[in-house]
């Protein structure tokens, strides 16, 4: 990366005054200030990434608290501070994959939750697609057999907000990856060896039924390694990386008893959160991150993972505020 002559991921931007307004320009200013600073790096594919336990990465977006994850793959790439919800990642009926699911973010029905074009899906003549990116109420899925309870994003009465209509319009449709990871990876990780883990979730290799000689699971699903769309969920890698190099160099396997890694990490909250990435062991397992510290995986049909949406931001959405990044002021983001 150059910053100057900025060169971020797959995208390329000279940083000058006239773009001081945006979070863009913003985040590069701050790495070209940064030195020595602790919670801004560059990671090994050249994003600009923030970690450590209390960077100043807050934003107020969609009317609420996000953090800034970075300037990932050329974008600003934003994590909601609170869940939505635990719902199911995925579930199925009885007879595919004993109704536990399948992995394929493409078809999955918190996919179809979060984003827009499935406003069609119902259950029982309730709408059950694209509620949370409409701001609106009906069911969502939450356990085996395609299990239902009901579900509200509008916002009232304490319940969780879908997306305001100028969120959305600051959000750019993206490609995400959906790659495999190995239980050696998921296991060994660490920052010194975290490409690895990021190559896999950014590569071809995916749960294949015929490869799997031994398997009892049964749907007939082909899995794709890239979806194109708004809404998404955080990589396993993206945790690792959110950590203090200075004071956790240890595998993830082991944050279980290390509590300086896991309270260095800003993601870490002591609650299980689905991933993205799908296992590569099973057809009805997906990755999360274990209230515990460690990356483990889990049938997407539970409903014990929180769900943080994360979307990626484009390039001229605008700091509206006097807002300083910190959790007590918040940048504000507008158009």
């Amino acid at each position: 990366i150059e910053v100057g002559n900025a060169q971020v991921g797959s995208s390329s931007k000279r940083y000058t005054t006239a773009d001081s307004d945006t979070l863009y320009g913003t985040i590069l200013k701050e790495l070209a200030e940064a030195e020595n600073d602790d919670n801004i790096f560059v990671d090994p594919y050249g994003n600009i990434r923030y970690r450590g336990a209390t960077p100043n990465n807050y934003v107020t977006f969609n009317d609420e608290t996000w953090r800034i994850m970075g300037i990932i793959d050329g974008k600003v790439k934003l994590i909601r501070d609170e869940s939505i919800g635990k719902y199911s990642w995925d579930t199925s009926d009885t007879s595919i994959n004993y109704g536990y699911g399948i992995n394929e973010w493409s078809q999955a029905d918190l996919m179809k939750l979060l984003n827009p074009g499935y406003e069609n899906e119902t259950v029982d003549g309730t709408t059950t697609g694209s509620l949370y990116w409409n701001r609106a109420s009906g069911k969502c899925y939450n356990n085996s057999n395609n299990a239902t309870t009901a579900c509200d994003f509008t916002g009232s009465n304490g319940n969780p907000k879908g997306l305001s209509e100028e969120a959305k319009n600051m959000i750019e449709k993206s490609t995400w990856y959906l790659g495999s990871i190995t239980s050696d990876l998921r296991s060994n990780s660490s920052l010194s060896n975290v490409v690895n883990l990021m190559d896999s979730e950014r590569g071809t290799y995916t749960w294949v039924r015929s490869e799997k000689t031994n398997s009892s699971d049964n749907d007939t699903v082909i899995r794709t390694t890239i979806w194109v769309g708004y809404v998404g969920l955080v990589y396993p890698s993206d945790y690792i990386l959110a950590t203090d190099g200075k004071i956790c160099t240890s595998p993830v396997s082991e944050w279980i008893k290390l509590e300086a890694c896991k309270d260095s990490d800003w993601i870490f909250n002591e609650k299980w959160k689905f991933t993205l990435t799908p296992s590569s062991e099973s057809a009805r397992a997906v990755d999360e991150i274990m209230a515990d510290g460690r990356i483990g995986f889990n049938n997407p049909h539970t409903n014990s993972g929180d769900i943080h949406p994360v979307v990626n931001l484009k390039s001229s959405v605008k700091i509206t505020g006097t807002g300083t990044g910190a959790s007590s002021s918040p940048y504000v983001l507008g158009l």
